[in-house]
């Protein structure tokens, strides 16, 4: 099951654990991506706070209804891959960032490619 907004394009969340959440909020609001829209617009969801990436997944999940096994988690700290990755999220480690190559592989993983 994948949750899709209503032209077609997947839903995206973003999951950060800080000690700053409100701080970590406002700089979604100043980063621009490169056509122009702000970070923050970019997302559906947002699960910013001290806990951990376990407990923000359980939060997506309860709010968006989408079984975890219709999820896919980015990090590039493996100790949250491991502990995501035991809910049954899909999950890419990223030691570089987010590229274009994890993209890919998260399409594969769901046979959207």
């Amino acid at each position: 099951m994948k949750k899709e907004r209503s032209d077609g394009s997947l839903l995206a969340a973003i999951s950060s654990r800080t000690d700053e959440p409100s701080w970590a909020r406002q700089c979604m609001n100043w980063l621009v991506v490169d056509d122009g829209t702000l970070l923050s617009h970019c997302f559906d969801h947002v699960e910013i706070s001290f806990s951990d990436k376990v407990r923000h997944f359980e939060s997506l999940h309860r709010k968006t209804g989408i079984p975890y096994e219709g999820m896919c988690f980015f990090d590039n700290e493996e100790w949250n891959i491991r502990s995501v990755q035991q809910l049954g999220v899909k999950c890419i480690y990223t030691p570089d960032g987010m590229t274009r190559e994890a993209w890919n592989e998260a399409l594969e993983m769901f046979d959207m490619k």
